[in-house]
């Protein structure tokens, strides 16, 4: 197993995409796991996506435009199951 610095991956990757080869084409020739070529390809792009916090708005300034709008429900049902529900009454 070759170990390889951050910079290292960095220039496979960018190599990579601009080479006319698929990954699993590329990461044959250059003798790379390709479930390892996609892992560190993904933590190179989390890197480099900025980092904010998202922007949280009341209800109530959202739907304040709509008076007539005092009364909604939401229900999200997640993979595993669980159904959330919320609401509210005028």
């Amino acid at each position: 197993m070759t170990r390889r610095s951050s910079q290292e991956w960095q220039q496979l990757i960018d190599a990579q995409e601009a080479s006319d080869m698929t990954i699993a084409q590329f990461c044959h020739t250059h003798h790379i796991n390709q479930s390892t070529f996609y892992l560190q390809r993904k933590k190179r792009q989390a890197l480099s996506l900025p980092q904010t916090s998202p922007q949280w708005l009341p209800i109530d300034s959202m739907t304040s435009h709509r008076p007539a709008m005092r009364q909604w429900q939401i229900e999200l049902t997640l993979p595993n199951g669980v159904v959330l529900n919320m609401s509210r009454d005028g």
